[in-house]
């Protein structure tokens, strides 16, 4: 092994360790709680129940707009005049 194979080998060495240790350090163990902030919570909750209130509506007007965009069925039609008496 030459010279210039040694240092490329140590320096790719040194470059995975580094890469080892970062993400070893950066990303929580399975055991570990993630802490949250009560005030985020709070937000996402807000959040949600905001945009749960939106889909509602978004459903009331889909099936008023469905019923309205039906065809009118026969149970709909005017009954047909009497023939005078």
């Amino acid at each position: 092994m030459g010279l210039f194979a040694f240092i490329i080998t140590l320096v790719a060495i040194s470059s995975v360790a580094r890469i080892v240790e970062r993400r070893r350090h950066s990303a929580p163990l399975p055991g570990e709680s993630v802490r949250v902030d009560t005030e985020e919570l709070r937000r996402l909750s807000d959040t949600i129940s905001d945009l749960s209130g939106r889909v509602e509506r978004l459903e009331e007007e889909r099936d008023f707009y469905r019923d309205l965009l039906e065809p009118p069925s026969s149970s709909r039609k005017l009954p047909p005049p009497n023939s005078g008496p």
